[in-house]
C-alpha cells in the first residue's frame, strides 16, 4: 500500500490482476491495512485519474453493518443486520419520485453456512462505472480515504464477508484485505477487494435500460445525468450491486456516461 496526498497516476503500473491501494491520511498517523476501526471510506480510481463515487462501511454498536454511498444521500444503502435480514434501501423521497413501490429494493436473508465464513454482499465497480472527474475527488474532509486502483478492462469487486472472530480469510486470487471490523458477538466483518473479468455484465446491465426508460417516461423525469443501480445474486442469498453513471434523454434513451 502506498500513501499519497497528491495523486500522480502516470506513475502507476500494474497487471490485470494486481491489486494496489493508495491511502490518504487526514491525520498524523499512516493508514495501515487492514483497518480495524470504522468507518472505512473507499472508492475506485482508474490509472487515468477518474474516480468512482465514494463509499463507506461502518458497524453499529449492536453489530449491524451499513454500506452506503457518501456522495449521494439518495443512493442505495445496504444493511446487514445481526438478525440475518439483509436489504438494499433508498431514500424515501427519492424512491417515491421514481415510482418505487417500496424504498426497500431488495431483501434477502444472510446465507446459512456450515463454514466459518459467510459471503453476503459485494459491490461491483466496472471500468465504465468509474468516470468522475479528478477535480471532484478527493474532496476536502477530515476522514482517511482508501483508493483502490482499478483496471481499464476488469471489474473491481469489494466483498463483505462475515467470519468467526480470529479466522483469517485466504483466497487463491490476488486480493487486498481493506478492513477487519468487529461486528456481532464472535464475528468479524472482512472487507476485501479483488479483480475479475467483466464477462457479460455490460450486456446484462444494458438489457434493463428499456424498462428503466419506461419508468422515467411515466414519471415525467427530465433529461440529465443519473446514477443507476443494477442488482443481482452471485450465489443464493449473496447479493451484489453495480452503481454506475448514465445519461438519459427521451430521444436517445439511456447510454452509459
Amino acid at each position: 500500500m502506498q500513501q499519497a496526498n497528491e495523486f500522480d497516476f502516470s506513475r502507476i503500473h500494474f497487471g490485470s490482476d494486481q491489486m494496489q491501494v493508495l491511502s490518504l491520511s487526514r491525520g498524523k498517523d499512516r493508514v495501515r491495512l487492514p483497518l480495524t476501526k470504522g468507518p472505512v471510506n473507499f472508492s475506485v480510481a482508474r490509472s487515468d485519474g477518474k474516480f468512482s463515487n465514494r463509499w463507506g462501511v461502518r458497524v453499529a454498536p449492536k453489530g449491524d453493518a451499513y454500506i452506503y454511498c457518501r456522495d449521494n444521500p439518495n443512493a442505495a444503502k445496504v444493511s446487514l443486520h445481526e438478525s440475518g435480514q439483509q436489504h438494499i434501501s433508498f431514500n424515501k423521497d427519492f424512491a417515491k419520485s421514481v415510482g418505487m413501490g417500496s424504498r426497500f429494493k431488495n431483501v434477502w436473508s444472510e446465507p446459512e453456512s456450515a463454514f466459518e465464513v459467510i459471503a453476503t454482499f459485494s459491490l461491483v465497480f466496472p471500468p465504465w462505472g468509474v468516470g468522475l472527474d479528478p477535480a471532484n475527488n478527493p474532496k476536502k474532509g477530515d476522514k482517511d480515504e482508501l483508493f483502490i486502483i482499478g483496471h481499464k478492462e476488469n471489474l473491481v469487486i469489494v466483498g463483505f464477508f462475515m467470519a468467526d472472530a480470529g479466522v483469517n480469510l485466504r483466497g487463491q486470487m490476488n486480493h487486498i484485505v481493506l478492513a477487519q471490523l468487529p461486528a456481532r458477538a464472535g464475528k468479524t466483518l472482512h472487507v476485501i477487494a479483488w479483480k475479475e473479468p467483466q464477462k457479460g455484465l455490460i450486456g446484462t446491465v444494458r438489457s434493463t435500460f428499456p424498462r428503466m426508460a419506461q419508468t422515467f417516461s411515466e414519471r415525467g423525469l427530465g433529461d440529465g445525468d443519473y446514477e443507476l443501480h443494477a442488482q443481482g445474486y452471485r450465489a443464493p442469498n449473496s447479493a451484489y450491486m453495480v452503481a454506475f453513471p448514465v445519461h438519459y434523454s427521451a430521444r436517445r434513451q439511456w447510454y452509459i456516461a
